[in-house]
């Protein structure tokens, strides 16, 4: 039930993602105004984080949060977001929330209290809305979003709460809408809805076509290799080399260097194993699949190449859960323990 990619989230919650503004760059125009942007949409609601580069002690207990609570990515892939992801991401998007995460105490509680969700297996269920509390399932999952806290509208139609102080783009097909840089920013079509993503020079980039199809924000300089996102994303993991204190990156499909003090308090470029990356040491090779235990009641995750250890009852919870590598009591509780995968080859022993 939870080993697969709960793809429901993205149009539960796509409605409240909110695009990060300019925090990096090459030098030039980036860190300003930058971060959490949005305004809370409809009524207020959680204060988003304040401009500029996010704080490594809110991340990291945001991502622990998330991960524990909302399946089912885990905190290397939460942290590889806050870290190294900017732009519109049309996934559960919560980078404008770390501080208000970062502040409570209280379990998963904090879920609901700063995004409005909750999750329970009490599915599955139709799209439904009562008052402004949206409930969607995916099977057995149920996720309950009280919209007003996100300052959002509850919309049975569109199943997910929504912005109603935006104005949505005109309707559009994915089969047959041609994307293009308009006023300097991707125009894509995402939810059958005509939409911009981040302006590229705020970050030091350049609309182009992308690689395998579409525009999006691209580094300025040689042509390489990466992953690409799609138009609305900007993702500087992949990382070729350090400069100094730089990270040299594959934005897109082009290098770009990225002021690392920039995307994350205090983080310079790092290496460790074969990646290269903004954070704040060699110990452990981040993003690169599911890294927490638990020793004792403690979480230990690769955070940004350091190893860093966070005492689950500080947040609120009573303990880890060893078989998923999160804080407990939350949703994982109810579910069977992970795969591990096929037993590895016997070992032969040593030869003739």
């Amino acid at each position: 039930m939870l080993h697969r990619k709960t793809v429901l989230l993205a149009s539960v919650l796509a409605g409240f993602v909110l695009a990060c503004g300019p925090e990096v760059g090459n030098g030039s125009g980036s860190g300003g105004s930058g971060g959490a942007g949005g305004s809370g949409g409809t009524g207020g609601g959680t204060p988003v984080d304040p401009p500029g580069a996010k704080d490594p002690d809110d991340v990291l207990k945001a991502a622990i949060l998330m991960a524990s609570c909302v399946p089912d990515d885990r905190v290397d892939s939460w942290l590889r977001d806050f870290y190294a992801e900017r732009g519109v991401n049309n996934d559960l998007d919560v980078r404008s929330y770390t501080k208000c995460l970062a502040s409570k105490n209280n379990g998963c509680k904090a879920i609901e209290e700063c995004l409005g969700l909750k999750v329970d297996l009490s599915g599955p269920c139709m799209p439904t809305c009562t008052g402004n509390v949206l409930k969607v399932c995916d099977d057995q999952l149920a996720f309950t979003v009280d919209c007003s806290v996100i300052g959002r509208a509850c919309s049975e139609e569109a199943r997910e709460c929504v912005d109603t102080s935006v104005q949505a783009g005109p309707a559009c097909s994915y089969d047959t809408f041609k994307e293009v840089c308009q006023d300097g920013a991707p125009r894509v079509c995402s939810g059958e809805v005509e939409t911009s993503g981040p302006v590229c020079a705020d970050y030091g980039l350049a609309c182009k076509d992308l690689q395998f199809g579409g525009v999006g924000c691209v580094g300025t300089g040689a042509t390489c290799q990466s992953d690409t996102g799609g138009g609305l994303t900007i993702d500087y993991s992949s990382g070729l080399t350090c400069d100094g204190p730089e990270l040299r990156a594959c934005v897109n499909g082009g290098e770009q260097a990225v002021d690392c003090d920039k995307l994350v308090k205090g983080s310079a470029c790092n290496s460790a194993g074969a990646s290269y990356f903004c954070g704040f040491g060699n110990e452990c090779e981040p993003f690169n699949g599911d890294n927490s235990k638990c020793e004792g009641d403690s979480i230990v995750v690769c955070n940004a190449g350091r190893i860093d250890k966070v005492d689950c009852k500080s947040l609120g919870f009573t303990g880890c859960n060893a078989n998923w590598g999160t804080c407990s009591p939350s949703i994982y509780d109810q579910a069977p323990a992970p795969d591990p995968g096929p037993d590895p080859a016997p070992d032969p022993g040593p030869g003739p």
